[in-house]
């Protein structure tokens, strides 16, 4: 026991080390078991970037679908970060403003919440790939959505807007 208290004083760098250690790896232990989480977010928040051109726009109320004809619904996202400009028309109804989200893609559905400009939050949950984002949120203040196409909710699909290749000048050999 005498040798142990020694141990310290006799190699003092050793002792340091051994705290030093044992407190990173305390401070480690949670990060390491929220990596997934950061990384799924960053995965998914990458994907979002850019410009979004909806494609289609159905809103249903206890369950029934209401889908005006496709020239009544027209609209433009453009997402920098995890914020996005929104210019919409559905039917007569404009929407022309700047929102903020956040994701949640380890919940199955994935899920985000959006801060609207008056600062009220809606709820929803989306897929998203390469060039195809599914959105399906409810009204602020009601509960998530847990399926698409259902209940009392808003339903979107938004395709990637890609401009075409620049075709570069060719050079003689």
């Amino acid at each position: 026991m005498a040798l142990l208290l020694k141990i310290p004083a006799l190699f003092p760098t050793l002792a340091t080390l051994m705290l030093s250690v044992a407190s990173i790896t305390l401070w480690i232990a949670p990060v390491a078991a929220d990596s997934g989480k950061r990384e799924a977010v960053q995965q998914d928040l990458i994907l979002m970037q850019g410009k979004w051109k909806l494609v289609d726009f159905v809103y249903y109320r206890n369950g029934i679908a209401n889908r005006l004809p496709k020239a009544q619904r027209t609209g433009l996202r453009v997402v920098t970060g995890k914020h996005y400009h929104l210019q919409l028309q559905i039917g007569s109804q404009k929407v022309d403003d700047n929102y903020s989200f956040r994701l949640y893609p380890n919940q199955s559905p994935k899920a985000f919440d959006v801060t609207l400009p008056d600062g009220r939050q809606i709820q929803g949950i989306y897929e998203v790939n390469t060039d195809t984002l599914r959105r399906c949120y409810t009204q602020p203040d009601l509960p998530r959505p847990t399926h698409f196409q259902a209940g009392d909710q808003t339903y979107q699909i938004w395709k990637r807007v890609v401009k075409p290749p620049v075709e570069s000048p060719t050079v003689a050999p």
